[in-house]
């Protein structure tokens, strides 16, 4: 019998669109699109090819599993990412993370090695899926820019002693930097001279292209320089160690075969992983968004990041991430769409099936030049020496990051004292309980900050506050203290306190207590205690907890200006300054009609005038009295 197929109504393409973004550009593809996407996949495979295999070797992986992360993991990201520029690929910090990750497990080399880091890449891809079902791309956000930067400076320390033993050509040391550091200068003496030559040359070239031919990709000439020279000279029969042979072709999808144990302990790394590799990836998503004006969902992207790990390690290759390199390389080359990711990772295939026999050659001293040259750009010494200018608090998190980075053997402790430094830095913050004293601005109808103009002053018998945060159990003393000692202080008599709320989304049970322990104590030397612009979620905690009751109902305004009025309607010592409100809010109602009379129609005209009239009355009436 022959089924009828209904054709998806608008909103059920546009649903499937959200989680497939593939639907939403495919369609609407522009045609002249294609010479500039295809320019900028290309100009990616150059830098992915050569930087990829360096990188496969700081995950501890073999150089051709690049071969088998690269193609699924750009062709994955295209479809469920948001973002038209953005390369996803192998990344330096995410490899080096990996690495620590895995070796803090197994020991590095071995067959469970390679299979646990394949593993690790699955796990990171369903949690970043998992966070992006969940609606949870705003966890970036809690994550100090000032932190991340020492964070990244500190990975790109790391990998560069990492690599300075294969430009010299002496075995490489362990532990952390530090001890890196003393056992690469202890066997300086041991140094290979050839080696040096090599990688120090490649380094000189790469420098040179990209300080004056930046066009030029430099890590393409570097990777061709390095096997032409090897295979003329012949530096592998002069103990100048290169890549060997590298196994040709792709592997095929395989869920690595791990216990539930091992998969149970590579969730912490997983975890850590997953919101490095988002924390890096939206921040320059958001900056190409803006560029073209084109819209990113946060949550999506973690859907397009886990779904590109997912088939990085289902196809036996390791952890990937946003590459700001590539991606600025490929913004440059005019690309215009994901389609260049398509095309890059159509391209990846063929180098892995065709043309792996000509990296054998290599020299591992040029690879190590090709890394130094690209975690050069991760070293952020210019946003270190910014937030020593602005704000010394925002440093010291960031060096103390950079140094426990250098420090700890495993980068995932680091990034767990990263992470519990913004937290800290957060909380430290909002805890202070730091306030604004309100006034009026005259002849605007406004409060504003007292000081902050000549013209604001303060209301008399009452004392406005506005907390910089929302109330929270960490700075609900500190915010009744400071309330207490500046009534305490006041050289004029105080009636009212007014509480301004506007900036606490979400009460918690300490500080709704806080507030009718205020009240209380304010009673007690007989002043009325008000808030203003209490949120409803607010409203209902202090309702049902009976704060609202004690407070009064009365005593609780929409607005501010609501509570002053309701201040000077009961003291009539107070009748200028109600005056002064009248004739502000008169004003402001004047010239609302005066630029509703140059737009208005003949027959409202002899409305509004005559409203006009009566304004300009009132508003004589008030000056008078």
């Amino acid at each position: 019998m022959a089924v009828d197929v209904v054709a998806p109504q608008p909103a059920q393409r546009r649903g499937m669109a959200s989680f497939f973004p593939i639907l939403a550009w495919l369609p609407q593809y522009n045609r002249g699109w294609l010479r500039p996407d295809l320019i900028a996949g290309v100009t990616v495979v150059t830098l992915l090819v050569p930087e990829g295999m360096a990188y496969a070797e700081l995950a501890g992986m073999p150089p051709e599993t690049i071969f088998y992360a690269a193609p699924f993991a750009l062709l994955l990201y295209a479809i469920f990412g948001t973002s038209r520029q953005l390369v996803v690929g192998a990344s330096s910090v995410q490899a080096v993370m990996s690495f620590s990750i895995i070796a803090a497990l197994v020991a590095p080399g071995t067959p469970e090695f390679i299979v646990l880091t394949t593993a690790l890449a699955v796990a990171v891809g369903a949690v970043a899926i998992l966070a992006g079902l969940l609606r949870l791309g705003r966890i970036a956000q809690f994550f100090s820019a000032s932190v991340l930067a020492g964070f990244v400076s500190g990975l790109a320390a790391v990998i560069a002693i990492k690599q300075l033993p294969k430009l010299f050509g002496i075995e490489s040391g362990s532990g952390n930097v530090w001890e890196r550091l003393y056992d690469l200068l202890i066997h300086l003496p041991e140094t290979q001279v050839l080696t040096l030559a090599v990688g120090l040359s490649t380094l000189v070239i790469m420098v040179l292209l990209e300080r004056y031919f930046h066009r030029i990709p430099a890590a393409l000439v570097a990777l061709i320089y390095g096997i032409a020279v090897s295979a003329i000279f012949g530096l592998s029969d002069l103990g100048v160690h290169v890549m060997g042979e590298i196994q040709a072709g792709m592997a095929p999808p395989k869920l690595p075969n791990i216990t539930l144990d091992q998969w149970l302990a590579l969730i912490p790394g997983a975890l850590a992983l997953a919101l490095v590799i988002f924390a890096e990836a939206i921040g320059p998503a958001r900056s190409f968004a803006t560029k073209y004006r084109y819209p990113i969902n946060p949550d999506q992207e973690l859907i397009g990041l886990g779904a590109a790990n997912l088939g990085a390690g289902l196809f036996q290759g390791f952890t990937v991430g946003s590459s700001l390199s590539r991606s600025a390389a490929n913004d440059a080359a005019g690309a215009k769409s994901q389609m260049s990711g398509v095309i890059a990772a159509g391209l990846t295939v063929l180098v892995a099936l065709f043309l792996t026999p000509l990296f054998e050659q290599l020299p591992e001293a040029t690879l190590a030049a090709i890394v130094l040259v690209a975690i050069a750009r991760l070293f952020k010494w210019r946003e270190l020496l910014r937030l020593y200018r602005l704000r010394r608090l925002d440093f010291t998190l960031a060096l103390v990051t950079f140094l426990g980075v250098l420090t700890f053997d495993e980068a995932l402790y680091a990034l767990l004292l990263a992470v519990v430094l913004s937290m800290v830095a957060l909380v430290w913050r909002a805890s202070q309980g730091r306030m604004t004293e309100l006034g009026l601005a005259r002849g605007q109808l406004r409060f504003e900050q007292l000081g902050s103009t000549a013209k604001t002053a303060p209301i008399a018998g009452m004392l406005i506050f506005a907390p910089e945060e929302s109330l929270f159990f960490a700075n609900a003393d500190t915010v009744r203290v400071q309330i207490t000692n500046r009534l305490a202080a006041s050289a004029e008599p105080v009636t009212s306190v007014l509480l301004d709320l506007e900036l606490t989304n979400e009460i918690d049970v300490p500080s709704a207590d806080m507030l009718q322990e205020l009240h209380a104590d304010l009673e007690a030397a007989g002043v009325r205690l008000m808030l203003a612009r209490v949120r409803p979620v607010v409203r209902d905690l202090l309702d049902r907890g009976g704060v609202s009751e004690a407070i009064g109902a009365e005593n609780i305004h929409g607005r501010v200006l609501e509570g002053v009025v309701a201040h000077l309607s009961a003291t009539g010592a107070h009748a200028g300054t109600f005056l002064g409100l009248s004739n502000d809010a008169l004003r402001r109602m004047q010239r609302a009609v005066d630029e509703m009379l140059s737009q208005t129609t003949d027959e409202q005209r002899a409305q509004l005038e005559a409203v006009q009239l009566q304004l300009s009355r009132a508003v004589e009436e008030t000056e008078r009295s």
